[in-house]
């Protein structure tokens, strides 16, 4: 729709929208930031031991509000625990779309640099640094912060 409204108007929408790569192109950047922000040491143990975030092809399009809304980020690990590839879902809909609300729309779930910041912390560390999940080292117990 912005290429329409641009001045492009055959803009190919399989190509801009309908394509599985707009997501993960947008969430490798947050991935970029948050590896930015992260201490050296962080990054140094991350390296060594972490998990690393990997961005797999968006999934969708998921062009019905309740599957829209009920998808989230996944987060899958590889078999040696080495990976995690985070998976987006999106909504595309094409100019010409036959509900006129939703017409032009791209939205997709989001990895936030703060959630990868997380990850090179604590997240990625669990199964190979030692690291346990607070509600495994004591069972039963509520922790607030």
């Amino acid at each position: 729709m912005v290429e329409i409204h641009s001045g492009q108007p055959n803009a190919n929408f399989t190509e801009t929208d309908d394509n599985h790569y707009t997501c993960k192109m947008i969430n490798e950047k947050a991935l970029e930031k948050g590896l930015s922000m992260a201490s050296k040491e962080a990054i140094d143990r991350y390296n060594k031991f972490g998990k690393k975030l990997v961005m797999g092809e968006d999934k969708g399009p998921l062009n019905a509000g309740p599957l829209w809304i009920w998808t989230y980020l996944s987060f899958t690990d590889n078999a040696d625990k080495t990976e995690t590839t985070v998976v987006a879902p999106y909504m595309s809909t094409p100019a010409d779309y036959w509900e006129p609300q939703v017409r032009g729309f791209h939205y997709c779930k989001l990895l936030n640099p703060s959630r990868v910041i997380e990850w090179i912390y604590i997240d990625s560390l669990y199964d190979r640094n030692g690291r346990v999940p607070y509600s495994e080292k004591y069972p039963g117990e509520t922790r607030f912060l």
